[in-house]
């Protein structure tokens, strides 16, 4: 008679004892997973975290001068600049025209008599997002005015995405410079805050035709500097700044949906506005207004 090997399940205290072994190398095994995933998920989010800095130093003698060290061929370099900016708006009183001479000879004395020599820079931060929407726009010299030179700087927080943002870096400036030029040409004194809100609402209509513009939009926060005077204009919530004795002014006025008067205009036009995360405009927006 062949021997018939039998299969004989073991006994209960068997399972029991087996089935907690494994239990807890199972619980060792999957907490090791997790803290190990968990790390690898903040290392993304660091990775996120993109910063991008322009930033132009003035060449000269009086540059050189000042604490200035680049190492070239090292990842790191450093730039120590000490310096003093205070812009004014134009007016006048007679004690406000003294500090707009003062001003000057400080410029001209911080970049022996050229204008053009004052250092500037931005930084941009993506945060989390996947995609950076905003979009800086920088033109030195962009126009000249009663033969000085100004210098435009803008802003543009995006929303939706990043297309509409790009095209007011690359058109609005232009649309700033024809108009400004269009009033020298006929010798009439430039009305700032007519030109600029022309300007804007030109660049709106230019995006409104465009069909796959429809869900993206931009804030726009522009400063002309000349001079004597400095000029700003904002269309949505970003702010200009200046400051001025160790103080900051605010320059802007932000466009945000719960503000009384843009609350009654949003709802006037037939929106609404309503709490979601703070007050937005039809519970998305943040903003009030904006170009697109």
């Amino acid at each position: 008679m062949k021997n018939i090997k039998r299969h004989t399940s073991p006994p209960a205290t068997g399972i029991r004892q087996m089935d907690a072994g494994e239990t807890k190398a199972l619980c060792q095994e999957t907490l090791t997973k997790f803290k190990n995933a968990r790390q690898r998920r903040l290392k993304i989010r660091r990775l996120k975290y993109i910063c991008e800095a322009k930033i132009h130093v003035a060449s000269g003698d009086r540059r050189e001068e000042r604490n200035k060290r680049v190492e070239s061929g090292s990842k790191d370099r450093e730039i120590h600049e000490s310096m003093e900016i205070s812009l004014s708006l134009t007016t006048s009183s007679s004690r406000e025209k003294e500090d707009r001479s003062s001003l000057a000879e400080k410029y001209e004395e911080m970049n022996g008599g050229d204008l053009e020599e004052l250092p500037y820079g931005s930084v941009s931060v993506i945060g989390s997002r996947k995609e950076m929407e905003d979009a800086v726009s920088i033109e030195m010299g962009f126009v000249v005015k009663e033969r000085v030179k100004c210098d435009f700087f803008a802003v543009y927080d995006g929303h939706g995405g990043s297309q509409v943002a790009k095209a007011c870096r690359e058109r609005l400036y232009q649309l700033v410079a024809e108009e400004v030029e269009r009033h020298g040409k006929s010798g009439s004194e430039v009305d700032w805050a007519g030109m600029m809100e022309g300007c804007y609402g030109k660049m709106d209509r230019e995006l409104a035709d465009n069909a796959a513009l429809r869900t993206v939009g931009s804030t726009a926060l522009v400063a002309v500097v000349g001079k004597e005077e400095v000029v700003v204009a904002n269309c949505g919530d970003c702010r200009a700044v200046m400051g001025r004795g160790g103080e900051a002014f605010a320059l802007s006025n932000d466009h945000k949906p719960d503000r009384p008067d843009e609350l009654m205009r949003i709802e006037a036009a037939g929106g609404r506005v309503i709490n979601w995360n703070g007050q937005r405009v039809l519970g998305v927006l943040a903003t009030s207004r904006s170009i697109g």
